[in-house]
């Protein structure tokens, strides 16, 4: 077998047990024999490392991805200064959203990514920074800029929350999709589940500009005075 076919194979099965029994849980030899390989050692051999295995899944598909998220960015800008936090929120959740649609057959990767954000073992800034987040940072600036109205510590923890909010959103739509559970995304749809996805892209927007209580307020000015 050519060796990039037996590459690919294995990172398609470890993408797929990785999404379906978690990451710690599947053992390297399980992998090898999920990809059809005999030879105990093929995974060793191609990626070296469970890290090395990880990061080829982010670059299988998170390239792809970063590419959309960028093009959807720059169209954006070039009609402008941007002035709306939605279409930046657009741009970060529907280039991902677009994994869950049949004929990519992203489903897998979906659920191994909102598992390895929720891993605090797993160091996906380091796995991914500079080589597929380019897209990401930039919503992330954009974000900031639009929210600059706001304390910069609610900024970036209500960042945080988007991002694990979209992320884990659409891999729960993808298990029971995958299980036969919820409505299938409509084959007409050019981003998948064209409602689920809006009303996602909705929900976050209106968290990210929501108005910040005076509660919050007062436990931010709080901290700033015990940190000065």
């Amino acid at each position: 077998m050519d060796p990039t076919e037996t590459r690919m194979k294995l990172v398609l099965a470890a993408e797929q047990l990785f999404a379906e029994k978690g990451i710690d849980t599947v053992s390297l030899r399980e992998i090898n024999r999920a990809a059809g390989q005999k030879n105990t050692a093929a995974l060793h051999y191609h990626f070296g490392t469970r890290e090395a295995l990880m990061e080829a899944i982010f670059e299988h598909r998170m390239a792809g991805i970063n590419d959309r998220r960028v093009a959807m960015l720059d169209a954006l800008e070039a009609e402008g200064p941007v002035t709306s936090i939605r279409p930046v929120v657009a741009a970060m959740v529907i280039p991902l959203a677009e994994q869950l649609e049949p004929a990519r057959q992203g489903g897998n990767y979906v659920r191994f990514l909102a598992q390895a954000l929720s891993d605090p073992s797993i160091d996906l800034g380091g796995l991914v920074r500079d080589k597929f987040d380019h897209g990401m940072a930039r919503t992330r600036d954009l974000m900031r800029g639009l929210l600059a109205d706001l304390p910069p510590e609610v900024v970036e923890q209500r960042i945080r929350h988007a991002v694990a909010h979209f992320v884990h959103a659409l891999a729960d739509k993808a298990r029971r999709d995958a299980n036969g559970s919820s409505t299938r995304w409509p084959k007409s749809s050019a981003t998948g589940g064209a409602l689920f996805v809006a009303n996602l892209v909705d929900t976050i927007s209106g968290a990210l500009t929501a108005s910040v209580s005076d509660e919050t307020l007062a436990l931010v000015t709080e901290a700033t005075r015990k940190t000065a």
